[in-house]
């Protein structure tokens, strides 16, 4: 349990970098400056809608999976390109443990950096418009996008060289536009699950719920679904991983 811990700090330490959390807690924070501008002289209830719709149509589908892309891909991809996985892998420690570690750093590294930008649009939510429980269903949100986005893109970091561009294809593509054309493969959508769990917990007016409706299209609303998801996620990454870094020969490339 000692060393796993150890390892875990060593991922969080490498991943938490002043540079790196302050450019891309700066993408998370993106939409306070808009609400910021959009929201002045509206009613409490005018500002919450349109933090909400921020929230949905800019960050979740855009920023949030875009930071936790990038810090995903260098919880494994870095040591791997920097040679210093090797000296991981001595550690007595199994391959499945150190998959472990590194899924859950990314996940709460995306979390801390992603959350810092959710912090600041909460805060000019809770300024302009004077509800201060906004924030609050966009903090679990964060949180399932964290561990679903780390399960996915931990391993890429791992197998392939070019994992950030790769992943910020698959957002476009598979995120962006073929699920958002294809029913039958909404259900796998990370967006569409993370918006269920959201939309399951925040105060939604019409219009809100409409557009949420519209973007999830066959996947029901529901925190627990969204939950149990993103748990067989993990542990798939976790076991996917695991055996790459036993299979693989990483210490001659």
């Amino acid at each position: 349990m000692t060393v796993l811990f150890v390892i875990f700090r060593g991922f969080i330490t490498r991943l938490l970098n002043r540079r790196r959390f302050f450019w891309l807690a700066l993408i998370g924070a993106a939409p306070a400056p808009i609400l910021f501008l959009i929201a002045q002289s509206e009613s409490s209830d005018s500002v919450v809608s349109l933090y909400n719709d921020l929230t949905v149509t800019l960050g979740m589908s855009t920023l949030y999976p875009v930071v936790a892309l990038i810090i995903s891909t260098a919880a494994l991809g870095q040591e791997w390109k920097s040679g210093t996985l090797p000296f991981l892998l001595v550690k007595p420690v199994s391959r499945w443990g150190i998959a472990a570690g590194a899924l859950a750093a990314a996940a709460v590294a995306s979390f801390v950096v992603i959350e810092a930008g959710v912090l600041l649009t909460w805060l000019v939510a809770g300024l302009v418009g004077g509800d201060w429980s906004v924030g609050l269903a966009t903090t679990v949100a964060v949180a399932i996008q964290s561990v679903a986005s780390a399960a996915i893109f931990v391993p890429l970091g791992l197998i392939l060289g070019r994992a950030t561009l790769v992943g910020l294809g698959y957002l476009l593509i598979w995120e962006g536009i073929l699920s958002s054309i294809i029913a039958g493969i909404q259900a796998s959508s990370v967006y569409r699950i993370v918006v269920s769990a959201w939309a399951d917990l925040a105060s939604l007016d019409l219009d809100n719920l409409t557009l949420v409706l519209d973007i999830i299209g066959r996947v029901e609303v529901g925190i627990g679904g969204a939950v149990a998801k993103v748990s067989i996620m993990a542990l798939v990454s976790v076991m996917l991983t695991g055996l790459v870094l036993r299979h693989r020969d990483l210490i001659g490339e």
